[in-house]
């Protein structure tokens, strides 16, 4: 089966297998860390309000500032988890290989 993008392979010219796992660890433990952040801060329409032309009215339509506020967060949320995918495909790729 043909990676979607360019995986690395241990040799004995290039980066330890040993650290290459350790690497992706590091970053998946990151990732997580992040997530855990991002899912413990406090995200609430009333602190967009103020920014929509009629506050009142605007609450009531799916284009108002909190949306897209909330849609942009969950853009970078779903960006998040590809790459924490990309990460784990790395490491399970590296791990492997033998060396």
């Amino acid at each position: 089966m043909k990676e979607e993008y360019p995986m690395p392979t241990v040799h004995t010219n290039g980066t330890s297998k040993q650290v290459l796992l350790d690497g992706y660890l590091d970053i998946a433990s990151a990732i997580q860390e992040l997530k855990e952040v991002v899912s413990k801060s406090y995200f609430h329409g009333r602190d967009y309000y103020v920014q929509d032309n009629d506050p009142a009215m605007d609450a009531f339509n799916d284009d108002n500032a909190f949306s897209r506020a909330y849609d942009a967060r969950a853009k970078h949320l779903r960006n998040l988890a590809q790459f924490e995918e990309y990460i784990h495909k790395h490491y399970k790729h590296v791990s492997l290989q033998k060396l």
